[in-house]
Order: C-alpha cells, then structure tokens, then sequence
C-alpha cells in the first residue's frame, strides 16, 4: 500500500466503506424480487452488514488474512440463509456454492426460496459487500462499484417479472454511488473518476426512464437453456384414461377431502397436442409451498385431501390455488401439481384455496391472455378444421362469446354417444367432425380444444373428478366413475375459465347432421405416447441434460436461447473492446500533449512522467513523496536494467522543475528521446501477454496527471 493511502483518515475511511456497502446492501434488498412473498430478506442483509465490519476492520490486515475473514463471513452468512428457509445442515450449506443458482433458475418464476438457492445470493452478497469495502478503502474508490453493478446484472436475469427496479431504489443506489466516488480524499483529481460518476449517475437515472419499455419487454430467460427436471414414464394421455377410470368395478374411492360441499377438481390440465393425443405440459418446475399470492379482498380457505386408489402422479387441486403443505413441481401455465415423490395410498396434503366468483359480465368484457399454440412436433390443423373454426365464431364481437360459441356448436350440433370407439387423434376427430358427428365426451373436449386454438384462444383441456358428499356427511369424496374432462380458456385477470362443449345427455338418435360411419375402432395414427410424470424426489435438474428420455417442449426456445447466448457475448466482447479502445486512445492523447507541449519545462516533465506511468502500469509503485532518483531506483524492480535508461530523464526533468531558466529545446527533445529508448528496451524484456495488460490498465489514468 502506497504511502499516501496509509495516511487516510479513520473516519474518511469509513464513510467510504459505508457507502459502498449502502450499493450493495440496496441491491441485496431487491433479491425479493426474484423469491416468492414467503422469502426473508432480513438475515441476508445481516450478514451481509456483518461482512462489511468484518473486512473494514480488517482493512489494514495482510491479503491473506482478509481474503479468510470474508470467506468465513460469506459461509457463515450463507448459514443464516439457509437456517431462514427451514434448510439442513450441512447438505444445503454444501450445495449452495455447487448448485444453488441451479435450484433458483430451475423453479417456477418467482422461485420458491428453496435454502440452497437462498444461500447461493446470501454467499454471493456477502462476497460483494466485503469486497465492495476492501475496494473503497484499499483501493480508487470507483472500483468499490463495480461489485453492486455485478450483483445488480445477476439480480435482474434471475427476477421473476422482468423490469426496472422501483424509483426509490434506483435513487437510493445513485446517493450511494456518488457518497462513493466522494469519499476521496486526495488533493489530485482523475478526469476518469470524475467520468465514471458521470457514467453511472446518467445510467442510474436512465433505468426507469428511458430503458423501462426495453427492461418490460420480453427478456432472455437462463432457464431456457436448463431441461426442465421432468422423467417420462410409461402409460396413457390422463384424457384417455377417462374410460379406465370408469370401467371400475365397484366405483372406487380415488381421494377424500375436507370440503364441505361437492366441486369439480382439477387433476391436470393438458397443454400440447401432437395429433395423436393432448399432452401435459413438458416445463414442470419445482415450486416451493406458496404457488400464489392472495388477494386481499378474498376470503382464503384451507382443505384437506387424502389420496385413495387414484394411482396418479398429480396431487387433484383447483386453478384458485395459494399454497401446498407437499413439495411439488408446477408447470409454467400452473395446470396441475406434480408431485415430488408420486403420491401413494393415504398420502395427505392442504390446500389453501381462495375461490374467485366470477360476475359473466365482467368476463364478457375482459380479454384473452397471449396464446402459445398447442400444438407440437411439426403438428398443423387442416384447412378445413380452421375454416370451421372461423365460421363458428363469425359474428363474435368479445373473446368470450368466440368461446362460448365453439362450445354452443359442438352441443347443437353432435350427439354424445357413450358405444363410440374411443381415441383422440386427428384421424378420430377429423372422422367425428366431418362424417359420423357422433361421440365420446373424449372427443367432444379434445375437438373444442383444436377449434378454440384454430382462432387464438389459450386453450387446454381439464381432466378431473366431480366429487360427492361422503357417506356421513364428513366432506366429499371422489368416485373412479366421475371421472370427466373439459376444456378451459385463459383470460386476463379472472384466469382459466371452463367452458362445457358436451351434450347434457346422451342421445341415441340420428346424428343432428349427417349420418357417416362413426369413427374406426382400430386407428392406425392412434399411438399412445407416455404420460409426463414425475417419479423422482430430485429437486433439481440431473447432472447431464441431454439424456434421450427427456422430455422437451420441441419449440424453437433452444434456438432462442442460443441466440440470447449469442448476443449475450457479442455485447460482453464489444463492451470489453470499446473499453480497452477507450483506455489506449486516453493514454496516447495524454502522451501526445506532452510530446507537443510548447514550454520546453512541460515538455521534459512530460517524457518522465510518461515514463514513470509506464511502470505504474506494469505494476510499479510510485509515491507522490519520492524524488525522481527515487521513482528511478523503484523502476529497477518492475522492469530490471532498461530503468536506468530513465537516469538522465529523472536529471533533466529535476532540472526543469528547479533550475531558474526553463531546459533548452535540445535538452527536451533528448529527454524524450531517452523515455522513448526506455519504453523500447522494456518491451523487448517483457512478455507479450505482460505488455498487452499494461496497456489496458487504468493505474497510471488514476493518479490523475495531466
């Protein structure tokens, strides 16, 4: 440490230290944003306010000593962490460091503040804050930014929604910053200081101004690049397992609840459709207790359920859902709870429900939310099937009445016949919409759910059970032989709403159009595909994500997160380029000006300290206090026996700071050839890699000569 940093003030230096550590101790609180409202903030800001008086104090110990102690205070605030999120010791401690961003990318978003993700930003925000301090007291007070800034990048990829940050905490962050680069405390002055305070108040101050519609709109999201924890396992579309459900014999007890009054329940909603059957969703996502957040103006009620003979890896639930007492995962449009380890006979779980009653007026005039198309694996409608779809809802002047009206055309105009052949596959629904219009409830929620995604409404189909009132009036129960389906449309605030497309009863007569045959029973396209499910207690992704049983939405999200990648980089290299750009092209015009200096004096000082700049950058030391025979003697342990070339520049330069008349131009000119000979000769005994990182270095810009 140079002589004039040993001098600061106890005091200056601990305001510098304090608000370096404010830029963190902001950014940290603002990790609330990538967690569930459930996540405690508090013992990461105490631990993170306990490394920063633990490296203040140590400010003045060996590197050794201070790189320990902020080890020891990162793992220990980590600890605390990890203790808040109900986390074990030492399993979570240990993973935090090895896969806790893992845990936090792979959730649902905002992530369940599951302990070694919570632990992962604790260790990280600790690291930060007592480097933060170190920088501010040991080093230029601007490079005390630079950690809040890393943290402020890792905070807005992981927060769950994307965009600024409030105002208070961009205000808050811009007083910090400037309390930093204030906390100088040399008489000197750096032209770079003075531009990076600038820098970052204009870029402060830009984020929720003029960046707010970039920072809103559709972002590149880390998780695309990770296979959702999903492990396949062999059985049939749960639309399909309607019949087998049913054909039991006696009607079986498949769950019991605490619900007083019967309901419809959800088991899982169905998203993709391949041609061949509809799928469940392929991003299911581990997820912590609370799933939602409630609203205030609605009552919240808690029920028991107990799984009977329901064999299902979906725990049954309602789209109303806040929280779960079992680990689940959860899929991005939240159509079922998959659980962790596949429910068995007598398992029990709570959920905390808050019902929403919704007014047909107001959801005759709300909107549907953005539609991702269903449909799969290179899967298109016919023309003929979106030409219906579009003739269905001619005249539909509000989202809901497109919907309703597919449903009002599949009742009106298709008979449910419960001896048709069963199946859902293009071929069976082209058979049952074009010749036979007759059919299963199957067919009838399956064909709503391609018409509905033929004219853009977010669709998927429901499958689940009605229940009853249980024998002794202790709740209801689920019977196998109430097992239906129905498809649900997605709108904005009011969230999936059903819609039901089956005729009331069956009706054995003629078709209401048209009297084709009826669907073949044996379907040549008729494959059924593994159900996705869930059968291991893994709670993130495995080690290798290209195993071939994976299931993956075969979307374009890889190419998009390859291009994300991409762009990604080019932007870090040319960040990087312009910057080392910016660095040269300073250094040359400062060496330039004192090159062309017309005072002979300016020009002879000019070619030392150019010279002397040269080993600064190369890691030399050079106090202001030392004479210039001094700053020679300390070259020759940067650079070796070309320092001595520097002899007759440090005279000539003495000479034209004290002698009474200013160095003739010759002698000046001879200075300058002398630092040019030295700069020569140092190259030629440095490495290439050596040279090139002396260039970039900002030590000798930092001194602030002019």
């Amino acid at each position: 440490m140079s002589r004039d940093r040993l001098t600061l003030g106890w005091g200056r230096r601990t305001a510098g230290a304090a608000f370096a550590a404010s830029t963190v101790g902001i950014v940290l609180h603002q990790t609330t944003r990538i967690f569930t409202a459930d996540y405690r903030v508090w013992p990461l800001l105490l631990a993170a306010a306990a490394a920063t008086i633990v490296a203040l104090l140590m400010s003045s110990a060996p590197a050794a000593g201070r790189v320990l102690a902020l080890a020891v205070m990162s793992i220990a605030g980590a600890a605390a962490a990890i203790f808040a999120a109900d986390g074990t010791f030492p399993d979570d401690l240990i993973r935090a460091p090895l896969r806790g961003i893992s845990d936090v990318v792979g959730t649902v978003w905002p992530s369940p503040p599951l302990a070694a993700g919570a632990g992962a930003i604790a260790l990280i925000g600790c690291l930060c804050a007592g480097a933060a301090v170190d920088l501010a007291v040991r080093r230029n007070p601007g490079t005390a930014l630079l950690p809040s800034l890393a943290l402020i990048g890792l905070v807005a990829m992981l927060s769950a929604p994307g965009g600024p940050p409030p105002a208070w905490s961009v205000a808050a962050y811009v007083v910090a910053a400037l309390g930093v680069l204030g906390s100088r405390t040399f008489a000197y002055r750096s032209t770079v200081t003075s531009l990076f305070a600038a820098v970052v108040v204009v870029t402060a101050l830009s984020i929720p101004v003029v960046l707010a519609g970039q920072l809103e709109a559709e972002r590149y999201d880390p998780r695309l690049e990770i296979v959702p924890p999903v492990e396949p396992r062999s059985g049939i579309s749960p639309l399909a397992r309607l019949d087998e459900w049913r054909s039991l014999t006696p009607a079986r007890q498949l769950f019991a609840t605490t619900l007083p009054t019967p309901a419809r329940w959800r088991l899982v909603g169905l998203t993709r459709y391949d041609g061949r059957t509809w799928l469940p969703a392929a991003d299911y996502r581990r997820a912590g207790s609370v799933l939602a957040q409630p609203d205030p103006a609605l009552a919240t009620t808690t029920i028991g359920v107990e799984i009977g003979e329901l064999d299902a890896a979906w725990l049954p639930t309602f789209d109303r859902t806040l929280s779960v007492s079992q680990t689940t995962l959860i899929d991005g449009g939240r159509s079922g709870l998959l659980a962790a380890t596949e429910p068995v006979a007598g398992t029990t779980y709570e959920l905390q429900l808050q019902p929403l009653s919704v007014n047909p007026a107001q959801l005759a005039a709300a909107r549907i939310t953005a539609a991702d198309s269903p449909f799969i694996d290179g899967f298109e409608l016919s023309p003929q099937l979106r030409e219906l779809a579009t003739s269905i809802t001619v005249g539909a002047r509000t989202d809901l009445q497109r919907a309703e009206m597919i449903a009002s055309y599949l009742r009106d105009e298709f008979v449910l016949d419960i001896d048709s052949p069963p199946g859902h596959s293009i071929a069976v629904l082209e058979l049952f919409v074009d010749r036979s219009r007759r059919g299963r409830d199957e067919q009838f929620v399956a064909t709503y759910g391609l018409l509905a995604a033929a004219v853009g409404l977010p669709v998927r189909i429901a499958v689940g059970f009605e229940s009853v009132a249980a024998p002794g009036g202790a709740g209801t129960i689920a019977l196998s032989d109430r097992a239906i389906a129905w498809p649900e449309v997605e709108f904005e605030s009011f969230g999936w709403m059903p819609f039901d497309p089956v005729p009331s009863q069956v009706n054995d007569g003629s078709p209401a159009l048209g009297d084709g045959a009826i669907a073949p029973t044996e379907d040549p396209t008729e494959q059924r595909p593994p159900t996705t499910a869930v059968t291991s207690t893994q709670t993130t992704l495995p080690d290798t994500s290209d195993n071939d049983t994976a299931v993956a939405d075969p979307t374009d999200r890889v190419p998009n997160a390859a291009v994300g990648v991409v762009v990604v980089a080019a932007g870090l290299v040319i960040g990087a380029t312009a910057y080392v750009t910016f660095i040269v092209w300073l250094k040359a015009r400062k060496r330039r000006r004192r090159r062309v200096a017309a005072d002979p004096r300016d020009r002879a000082v000019g070619a030392f300290i150019s010279s002397i700049e040269v080993l600064i950058d190369l890691g030399g030391s050079a106090p202001r206090a030392a004479t210039n025979a001094e700053l020679v003697a300390r070259g020759a342990a940067t650079v070796g026996e070309s320092a001595s070339i520097l002899v007759p520049v440090a005279d000539i330069a003495t000479e034209a700071v004290y002698a009474p008349e200013p160095p003739a131009t010759g002698r000046a000119d001879e200075a300058w050839v002398s630092a040019e000979l030295f700069e020569t000769e140092t190259n030629d005994r440095i490495g290439r890699y050596r040279r090139l990182r002396a260039k970039a270095s900002t030590r000798s810009l930092r001194r602030g000569w002019r």
